[in-house]
This record gives structure tokens, sequence and C-alpha cells, in this order.
């Protein structure tokens, strides 16, 4: 969701611990530290990091950003940390290593007011995450988490965060409860798309939202099997691939060609179940390891059947981010930030799914 920053250098708060009460299902922890962000004048926002709960299926963090401001400031929540994340804002690492972030993965509208957290002057925000729900924590180790970025995005400008980390050393696997599966109801129907045919299921859409989405399906694999043409038409880039992805290098070009690849087997052969149960104000969401269920929600039901920000370029945008098709991330939204990208960091638009999207949608 949010682009990578450097690291910033912080001071340190004395070692702190926590007592915890553990039985013999549940793993041992040893509380490592808290590092926590001193204010100083140039940074709008400092966080502390404190570990909370740790059971055998819960590895709780209270994540606490303390305006150090004389202003108030407004926050782009989806740039901090939520009690359920939509994108991957925190950094994990087990034993140094990172951890991939495995949790809902979304496509969101252009913000609106209402999609600002206002932080007053000298206050602060909170929010508790269950590392477990979103990240594997099967294997025990030391555990460090810190925000993903040192900047977040203002109302007006973008904002400095000088960032703490957290660590908690862990002597047993933690598994989180399973994600409970949606009870609407399915129906499933082979749809035929020229020579091949894919298999829909839906949740809980109804006739209208399920004839949209034959639509959306069929236009979506054209996008991707056109993106693919184009690139082994022009096997050295140039062009629109500049343009959506950057400098050429061979690697990189691989990538996305591999990417467009597996996304035109999963839209014209695979089974693809498509939830319309949701009723978030976003386009859609997945999560990376359960292909290919796709989440459609608010903004995708008005969205244009092909164009920018369309049905169909959100589900290559969608099918982009499944690990077995090259699992893409999002490091920045909307075509403006996207183009910036391929120009600044082509390392990065070969990783976001924005790119895939508008790449295919101008096909």
């Amino acid at each position: 969701m949010t682009e990578k920053g450097s690291h910033v250098r912080i001071s340190r708060r004395p070692l702190w611990a926590a007592c915890l009460a553990v039985g013999i299902a549940v793993p041992t922890v040893a509380a490592v530290g808290a590092n926590a962000a001193a204010a100083d004048s140039t940074a709008g926002l400092t966080t502390t990091v404190q570990i909370g709960q740790v059971t055998s299926n819960a590895l709780t963090v209270r994540f606490t950003v303390r305006n150090t401001s004389s202003s108030a400031v407004d926050v782009l929540s989806r740039d901090l940390p939520q009690s359920r994340e939509s994108g991957a804002v925190l950094t994990v690492t087990r034993d140094g290593v990172p951890v991939p972030y495995r949790g809902k993965l979304v496509k969101f509208a252009a913000p609106t007011a209402a999609d600002y957290t206002r932080i007053p002057a000298g206050g602060t925000y909170a929010a508790t995450v269950n590392l477990a729900d979103d990240y594997d924590l099967s294997r025990p180790g030391t555990f460090t988490v810190t925000l993903a970025s040192t900047q977040v995005r203002g109302l007006r400008d973008t904002l400095r965060v000088n960032a703490a980390r957290g660590t908690v050393r862990t002597s047993a696997g933690i598994r989180s409860a399973s994600k409970v599966s949606g009870l609407a109801p399915t129906t499933t129907e082979r749809v035929k798309l020229a020579a091949a045919a894919v298999t829909l299921t839906y949740r809980g859409c109804s006739t209208s939202e399920k004839t949209a989405l034959q639509t959306a399906v069929s236009n979506a694999a054209q996008f991707s099997q056109k993106s693919e043409a184009w690139l082994a038409a022009n096997p050295s880039g140039g062009g629109a691939y500049t343009t959506w992805f950057g400098t050429y290098s061979s690697s990189r070009f691989s990538r996305v060609t591999s990417a467009y690849s597996h996304i035109t087997s999963e839209l014209t052969s695979k089974t693809v179940t498509l939830d319309c149960t949701s009723d978030e104000d976003y386009y859609a969401y997945v999560y990376p390891d359960e292909p290919y269920v796709i989440y459609l929600c608010n903004a995708f039901w008005t969205a244009p059947a092909t164009g920018t920000d369309s049905k169909a370029g959100t589900l290559v945008h969608e099918s982009s981010h499944f690990t077995v098709n090259g699992g893409t991330d999002d490091h920045v939204y909307g075509q403006t930030a996207a183009k910036q990208l391929a120009k600044s960091n082509p390392n990065n638009a070969v990783d976001n799914a924005d790119n895939y999207e508008y790449f295919a949608e101008s096909r």
C-alpha cells in the first residue's frame, strides 16, 4: 500500500519486559525490546510499539502514533496500522529475515475526506494488530515489527514518521485461527471465452451481478491476452512497457510476461470464485495465498466495463496479487503515481498491481 522508505535512526528507551502466564499449548515468549522514537524538531509523527498478547494463535502488537507538532494532522487511514490490515503497512522479520505479508490486498478508490484520520496536536492514534492474522508465525524465532514506511500521506502533504520497532522472541509456533469461509449461497457455471472456458463460482451474487461479472472476466482475459501479444511483439520493451514498467531489463521483462501468462491462464481455464458479499467502499480485494478468490466491493459495481479503473482492469489488478501469478504488491495507486514509479523505481513498478492494470487497460 505504501512506498517503502529508508530506515531512520531512532533513539532507544530502556529495555522492557512483560510477564505472561502460559499453558502447555501456549508458546513461551521473551520480550526482547521496544524502541520508541524520540520526537525531534522536524518529525511530525512518532510511534511506539508494545508487544501484547502472545498465545498459540495470536501475537498482538499495539501501535501508538503521536502527533508531536503544534497543529492537528489528517493522515490517510490506510497508511496507519489497523486492527485488520488492508495492505502491507508493517514490516515483520523472523531472525532478521522478512516474513511475507499474506493478508488482504485491496484496490482502493480515490480517497475522500472520510478516508483520513485526524490526530490532534499532541494527541495520539492507537491500534492493536494480531500479526498472526496476516503473517506466517508458525516457526518460532525472534520477531521484529515496525512500520513499512517512514512516510504517511496527509490530506495536504506527506508526513515523516519517526518509526519505532518492537521485538519478541517465541519458543513455539503461532498459528492464526482459520478464516471463516463466506456463508453466502454459491452457484457455479462454466463460461465459454472464445476457444477456452473458465469456471466461475459466485458467492452471494445477484443475477445482474453475475451478468456483469461474466462480461468483466471475458474483457479481463482479453486484456491479459493482448498484453501478452504486445510483449511478444516487443521483446526489448520500449513504448507502453517503458511507460508502465520503466527501463528494460531482461529479468524485469520476464517477470511481467510471466505474470500476464499466469493471469491469462487463470481467467481462461481455472475455477475463479467471485464474492459479491462485501460492503466495503473498495474496488476489490484478495488474499494472495488464496487463488483464485476475488472479493468485489462497492466501487467495482460503478466502474466502467473497460477503460481506466474498469471492472476488467480491476480483475487484472487483483489477479496479479495471487502468489501463483507472481505476487504483486500495492506500492502506489493511480495512473500518475504508477507512471512516476516506473520512472523512479522500475523494480517496484513490476511489483505494483496498478501498473499491470493500466498497461492491460491500454491494450
